[in-house]
């Protein structure tokens, strides 16, 4: 067990060099060593949501728009396809070894989050193991091949959580502000800025990063504390500024108030017709879950006719979803809690739930995630109770716990199973501290 050992960063820069390295050479393996052996194309496939296009498009001045001339996007916030634009200037032979360098930096961050979240509340050893649970996940590096949003919503969050949490933290502390800590002026900027630039990955992102601001504030509120609640409100203000600008582009465009991007009703529908027991005909055996939805809204045509990389094309078809969901929960609010709870199971365990699913397409990557997410869950739960006992309040359990509620709980309305655990991501790396902790504490006691 001595190269496991050596293996443990030690330092937050020992982290990101780890997290980066593990990353590239992961990646560029599946992709020119596996990629091959299975037939799979090196270039970017159909399979990920059209912002490589978004981005080619972006970069030629086309507009936000997915093809020249064709109509406006608003399902597609704008930030990740905005950092693609310099990739897209690549030969084609080599945008992806260009997007998986892009992606190990952030899994170098993410990984220097880890440590850092893990030192200050357990030690720099429970950090360091966190970082190696961290990189264990094989779904990191298979998302980090593909331009999808994974990797940079799992990293701005990993960073909007530590800033407030470490906010939350010191007014839970009253403790007198550490030496070498920022000022306040410019922790607030960071907040601002890091849960802007979340919310701009992705449109549950928004109510993530307005919910986390709000829990800072209610913090300083029930604590009497000045600061977290000045720090709270500054950052929610310059926070709307930042991303103002985008609202007011959808504005002009569509005509309508979309802070940063639409697609809830089909979304909504299409996690509807996923389960056998939530609407009446739901998803059928050769028909896809967005056909299934438009069936069930009663809008004719096709996914192929209507929609382009599971939006709509036309604005007036989100209004008519967006009102029959508002609709559905208000009068079905026993159906809505019933799949509320099937979607909180199947996304981290969809194994578990399978038996309910309208099209029971059950295989390898639902049995691979469950095993992993129920060890990583067992782990965490361990390192739960032990802070319990070692504080009397598990506070820092608590704080994990709430920061993977804050993330998850957003998506649990909608459609959730999507492969290789797209949306489970942003939670691991705060599971990872959480499960890192008793595997520190063995590994400190000399068990194997």
């Amino acid at each position: 067990m001595n190269w496991i050992s050596r293996a443990i960063p030690q330092s937050g820069v020992g982290a990101f060099w780890l997290g980066f390295g593990a990353c590239l050479v992961i990646c560029l393996l599946i992709v020119f060593v596996v990629a091959p052996l299975t037939g799979v194309s090196q270039e970017f496939g159909p399979g990920h949501d059209g912002y490589i296009e978004l981005a080619e498009n972006i970069g030629q001045g086309n507009g936000y728009v997915f093809e020249e001339g064709g109509p406006p996007v608003f399902h597609r916030p704008p930030l990740y396809p905005v950092l693609l634009v310099p990739i897209t200037y690549l030969p084609k032979a080599f945008q992806r070894p260009g997007l998986i360098l892009l992606h190990s930096v952030m899994v170098g961050i993410v990984a220097s989050l880890v440590f850092g979240i893990g030192r200050r509340l357990f030690g720099s050893r429970t950090g360091g193991v966190g970082v190696l649970v961290l990189l264990v996940s094989p779904w990191l590096y298979w998302n980090a091949k593909n331009p999808m949003t994974v990797i940079l919503q799992g990293t701005l969050y990993t960073l909007f959580a530590a800033l407030v949490g470490g906010e939350i933290l010191a007014a839970l502390d009253r403790a007198p502000e550490r030496s070498g800590r920022m000022s306040s002026p410019a922790r607030t900027l960071c907040i601002a800025v890091a849960g802007a630039a979340l919310a701009l990955t992705h449109a549950a992102m928004l109510a993530v990063s307005v919910a986390g601001l709000a829990g800072l504030f209610v913090v300083g509120v029930l604590r009497r504390r000045y600061k977290p609640v000045a720090v709270s409100i500054a950052a929610a203000v310059i926070m709307a500024g930042l991303i103002g600008p985008w609202t007011y582009r959808n504005w002009v465009v569509f005509g309508r108030f979309i802070p940063v991007s639409g697609g809830a009703g089909l979304a909504y529908f299409n996690g509807n017709v996923h389960w056998k027991c939530i609407e009446a005909k739901p998803q059928r055996e050769g028909e896809t879950y967005v056909d299934a939805s438009l069936r069930v809204l009663g809008i004719e045509g096709t996914e192929k006719t209507v929609t382009h990389w599971k939006g709509f094309t036309d604005i007036e078809l989100e209004d008519k979803a967006n009102e029959k969901m508002m609709e559905h929960i208000r009068t079905h609010p026993g159906v809505f809690a019933k799949k509320f709870l099937l979607n909180a199971v199947e996304y981290y365990f969809p194994a578990f739930v399978c038996r309910w699913r309208a099209v029971k397409d059950f295989g390898w990557e639902e049995s691979t995630i469950t095993v992993f997410n129920l060890a990583i869950w067992i782990l965490a739960s361990v390192g739960f109770l032990r802070s319990r006992k070692e504080d009397g309040s598990g506070r820092a359990g608590w704080l994990i716990l709430s920061g993977v509620a804050l993330y998850a709980i957003w998506y649990f309305p909608f459609a959730i199973f999507i492969g290789h655990s797209l949306y489970t991501f942003g939670t691991i790396p705060l599971l990872s501290v959480l499960a890192a902790r008793p595997i520190s504490v063995w590994h400190e006691q000399g068990l194997p």
